[in-house]
């Protein structure tokens, strides 16, 4: 592992953190794209607002917690959604303490809008790790890192590790989030998106706790877009993008932690297309919410047992994106633990509704919904 001199190396290590520095980010596009979000809103029906929350709670769920390297099961965390949220939804009640936790998390950061103060993010923190361990390491649970050692940012395997950060030291810790609730609970910026923008860098580059940093800068920069009227915070998720864009995400990071001339712009400008890659996936779930809606409408009287309804619905969820490769037979078995005599039929009455149609022929046949 490569060991950092002494010298001047990271942002936090200049005499002006954290008076950070930037350009002006054109916002034309993203105050647009809400604008959309926030007029659609106002025309959808009770079912597609529940579906639309469903939806992007739980990717968000996942999503923040992939991030971090950490696997939920979808059922568990919808399980969870349909408790905390009282949605009155068909549940197997297989909730866990650990979904339970986060879905409470991101759910208090995007209503909850009583100033953020150290007891609620120390909370958070307690929250998130209910057994006081991370994987197999104890960890300090609900309350700023102590320890000596020095707090850093590695990946690669072992012995080939590369230094991506080192935090400022513990004992710093408590006076920088002082610093930073106090500058967070004031109107010090020109807009909420450039708010949002910093209290997410200036976390992290704190980075308080042992673990579960990322997860909680990211219940932040919810917290304060939630702030805002410009559209429901419900229904845009940060963190799915951020997953999917992660190596950009770090890149961007490693780029702008050395930066002791403390001009973050290059993180200003990556953070404003994230925010407007959120919003356009929000648009085309919109979308898909309303093919869902259509298509249970028109087969509303329509007779199905129990194996296809629950083939369908895992169809629809891929959408706004086309269900991979289609619906075959043995995709068909797996899923209803059907026979393939069973599936077969199942499959030809379906098509005989006029809910799914054939393609090709033979071993290659698959069928897709008709939309």
């Amino acid at each position: 592992m490569k060991i950092y001199q002494d010298e001047k190396k990271w942002i936090w290590q200049d005499s002006g953190f954290p008076r950070f520095m930037y350009r002006t980010v054109n916002l034309d596009s993203l105050n647009y794209k809400f604008g959309q979000l926030n007029v659609l809103e106002k025309f959808m029906s009770d079912n597609d607002t529940n579906e639309l929350l469903l939806d992007t709670l739980l990717n968000e769920a996942i999503s923040t917690a992939a991030i971090e390297g950490e696997v939920l099961q979808r059922s568990s965390v919808r399980s969870s959604i349909n408790k905390i949220l009282r949605l009155g939804l068909e549940d197997d009640y297989s909730y866990t303490q650990e979904s339970d936790a986060l879905i409470e998390i991101l759910v208090d950061a995007k209503s909850n809008k009583a100033p953020l103060n150290k007891q609620r993010i120390l909370l958070w923190h307690k929250a998130l790790f209910p057994t006081g361990t991370s994987g197999l390491r104890n960890i300090t649970v609900g309350a700023y890192r102590t320890h000596s050692e020095e707090m850093q940012i590695v990946s690669g395997a072992w012995s080939k590790e590369k230094v991506h950060y080192i935090a400022p030291a513990s004992c710093d810790v408590e006076k920088l989030m002082d610093d930073f609730l106090v500058w967070l609970n004031e109107k010090n910026e020109p807009s909420i998106f450039y708010k949002a923008a910093i209290a997410h860098l200036y976390f992290v580059l704190i980075h308080p706790f042992d673990d579960g940093n990322g997860r909680i800068a990211r219940a932040v920069t919810d917290y304060i877009l939630a702030g805002s009227s410009l559209a429901n915070a419900h229904f845009y998720s940060i963190s799915t993008t951020i997953y999917k864009k992660r190596k950009e995400y770090y890149g961007v990071l490693d780029k702008v932690c050395v930066k002791t001339d403390q001009d973050i712009t290059l993180w200003m400008e990556w953070f404003v297309k994230l925010l407007e890659e959120s919003i356009d996936s929000t648009l085309l779930n919109i979308e898909a919410v309303k093919i869902k809606a259509r298509f249970w409408d028109k087969h509303l009287q329509t007779k199905l047992n129990e194996r296809q309804k629950k083939v369908i619905l895992k169809m629809l969820s891929h959408l706004p994106q086309e269900f991979e490769g289609g619906m075959r037979v043995q995709k068909y078995m797996s899923i209803t633990k059907a026979t393939r005599l069973t599936a077969s039929r199942d499959l030809a009455d379906l098509v005989e509704k006029n809910i799914m149609v054939s393609h090709a022929g033979g071993r290659g046949t698959y069928y897709s919904l008709v939309i």
